[in-house]
Formats: C-alpha cells, structure tokens, sequence
C-alpha cells in the first residue's frame, strides 16, 4: 500500500496519493510487472524473450524493472525527447533503449509484433492491465473514506479506468486529468505538450467516458508549477503528471466540489527531468 499524505496546505482537505513510492517508481509498477511476471509463471515468457514496449517514460522503467526479475531483456521504443533520467535509469536496470521521431517508433512496434521472441506490451490497448489499478482504489476507500472525488492524470487511461471501477460501487466521483494543450478524451485533435506521460500521439483505446465524473484539462505550464509548489508546501518531489491530477482538484473545489479530495500523484519527479 502506498502512502496517503494530507495536504491543507495546497487545498483544504485535499490528500495526495502518493504512488511513485513504488518500486519502479510510478503508478505503472501497479499493473506491468505484475502482468508480464504473471505471464512469465504462465510461460508465455521466457529468458530469451525480449518485452518491447513502446514508452514516454515511465512505462519502460516499470517494464525494464519486470525484465530485471524475470530474467530476460527489455527494448523500450522513446520518443527523441525521452527525459535522460528515464533512459538512464532504464539501460541500468539492463533494459535497450532506442530514441526515434513518433513515426519511426511506430513503425519499429508494429516490426516487432511479427518477430519470433518479441513480446510487446500493449499499453495503449490491453485490458488486461486495468484490473491490477484497481487495487489503488480500494486502498483509497480504507485510507480516505467518505473521499467526494479522486483525480486521476490520463496517458494511457489504465490506471484511471481501474481506480474509477474501484470506486464506482461507493459512489466516489473519478475525474481525468489531461493536458489542454493536447485534450483528446475531451474530443480535441492531439497537439505538443509539456506533461510526460499524458495524452500520447497514439490514441489509447482504454478510456471509457461513462466511467468518470469529467474530465479537467491543465495547461502544461499549470502542471509543472504546481510540481514546484507541492515541492516547497509538502516535501514531496511530484511529477508533472502530478502537479496535472493536484491542479484537477484545485479546479473542482473552484467549479463547487465539495468535501475531500485525492489526487493520485502517479510518477516521481525524476522521471520527468
């Protein structure tokens, strides 16, 4: 169980739920490691396989992280401006890393998934990864009950869905955050933005509208400030996905949410530098 830090000081009964403790430090490490050891018990992969993901970042460290245990490698497809942290930190956990322009990455996936010995990780369609996020809201209905609302920053929409079926059945309204720059699930074409891990090229295919309260778009430049500010108010070296989902709830307390709010802090600052 990861930690729940109060936070008043950046919004009154406003929590954190602090999730980049995990030991591939993002919300990822919930679902990839546990799926791909499961399937490595199963014997769908082995030591000579190679997991091939394609990442922004924290993704391929969760995925690197799960190679590391099972034995085999690891090649993570980033996009050229992948944060240094993440590459390095990847290639020391013994995983390939190759930089390419959007396209080209694509291009390298679909490759890929017709090679003998390449088992790619299907972030942006498999829902077989959204059941282990749900644990996350079930720890949130034992350590915030009576929480009014969850926000809950978008890339891939996993561990949003996850977290909202969690908590669907006690009524704990689950809000997306997304970058304005590029807000797809609100319905707008994809454009450059500054908040890693959020709001990929690739159309994920995860997201179910039904399945959250609404969704908040945060100006990239809001995110990272935010980052900054959670650092100096509570100590804790949130992402820019994090300062995303704590700007959600700053906005929803604006637009007359009332009552506890958490925001889910998915990735460590460090993966985003």
């Amino acid at each position: 169980m990861t930690p729940l830090l109060n936070a008043p000081a950046l919004l009154p009964g406003l929590s954190l739920k602090l999730e980049y403790q995990n030991p591939s430090l993002s919300i990822k490490h919930r679902s990839l490691p546990m799926t791909l050891l499961a399937r490595a018990e199963a014997g769908r992969i082995g030591r000579d396989t190679t997991l091939v993901i394609m990442t922004a970042g924290s993704a391929g460290v969760s995925v690197a992280w799960a190679a590391s245990q099972i034995g085999c490698k690891a090649l993570l497809l980033m996009p050229e401006g992948a944060p240094d942290s993440v590459v390095n930190y990847a290639r020391w956990l013994g995983a390939d890393v190759e930089r390419r322009p959007h396209p080209q990455l694509q291009e390298l996936l679909d490759a890929h998934r017709a090679m003998p010995g390449s088992h790619v990780v299907e972030q942006l369609s498999d829902p077989e990864l959204i059941v282990h996020y749900r644990a996350v809201g079930e720890e949130l209905l034992r350590q915030a009950p009576g929480a009014a609302a969850v926000t809950v920053a978008a890339g891939t929409c996993a561990s949003l869905m996850g977290i909202a079926e969690a908590l669907a059945p006690a009524g704990v309204a689950v809000y997306a955050a997304e970058p304005a720059e590029a807000a797809v699930l609100s319905g707008e074409p994809w454009r450059p933005h500054n908040i890693p891990g959020l709001a990929p090229p690739a159309p994920t295919r995860l997201f179910r509208r039904e399945a959250v309260a609404g969704i908040v778009p945060v100006a990239s430049e809001l995110a990272w400030t935010t980052a900054r500010e959670a650092l100096a108010v509570c100590g804790e070296p949130v992402g820019p996905s994090s300062g995303a989902a704590i700007a959600a709830a700053r906005m929803l307390r604006a637009r007359g949410v009332a009552g506890d709010i958490v925001a889910v802090c998915s990735s460590h600052m460090v993966t985003s530098l």
